[in-house]
């Protein structure tokens, strides 16, 4: 009897000891977990707070993208106008015909390249007094390379004409040889033209120029 009631004490000690033992594991493992769980909110405030930071620093930079953008459209504005109010033959482009529009361009470029040289007062020659070598050429390349000025200058060097430049269009693009003429200088223009025949074509200049003819050359 005595045997059995000891067994029974042993039992219920046994039993009580593996129940705190248990509750001091259970104690621990929470004690960890509340750690862990407290290191992993600090780590996601630091990157929160490191991600404010950036998101603050790109509205900066996009602030300044959007100045910038505002600066450069009211830059191009005001060439834009500039250019309207210096150049008063580009408003006539919009109501020309496209196949005319294109020549209206070339003889604005051409134009834009001579009014750089300053215009010369010349007297008004009557066609009788024109003779090959009484007015001033200017030969261009129309294809952008400068031996087809080059081989026109001496092509019609040999017809009698003299040629006091040469040199490089604004344009590379000239579907045909094109000869601007200034008003007086229209039968000669015409007759120079004629003999250079295939699709030569003559243009009255509408820019002061120093040269009486300027001749754009294609093969």
């Amino acid at each position: 009897m005595f045997a059995r009631m000891l067994c029974i004490v042993t039992l219920i000690l046994c039993l009580t000891t593996s129940g705190c033992l248990s509750s001091k594991y259970s104690d621990r493992t929470a004690g960890d977990e509340v750690r862990k769980s407290k290191a992993s909110i600090d780590a996601l405030n630091e990157q929160m707070t490191a991600l404010n930071k950036e998101i603050e620093a790109l509205k900066k930079e996009l602030q300044q993208l959007k100045e910038e953008k505002q600066k450069e459209k009211a830059d191009t504005e005001e060439v834009s106008s500039i250019g309207h109010t210096a150049a008063p033959e580009e408003k006539v482009i919009a109501s020309v015909p496209e196949p005319e529009k294109k020549d209206k361009i070339q003889e604005i470029d051409i134009v834009k390249e001579e009014i750089k040289k300053a215009p010369e007062e010349k007297p008004v020659v009557s066609q009788k007094e024109i003779t090959l070598k009484a007015f001033r050429m200017k030969v261009l390349s129309g294809n952008g390379k400068l031996s087809t000025a080059r081989d026109m200058s001496t092509k019609i060097s040999k017809m009698g004409y003299k040629i006091e430049d040469i040199g490089l269009a604004s344009r590379a693009d000239f579907k045909a040889t094109t000869i601007y003429y200034a008003p007086e200088y229209r039968m000669e223009a015409e007759k120079l033209a004629a003999r250079l025949g295939g699709e030569t074509i003559s243009k009255i200049m509408t820019w002061p120029s120093v040269f009486h003819i300027i001749l754009v050359a294609v093969p």
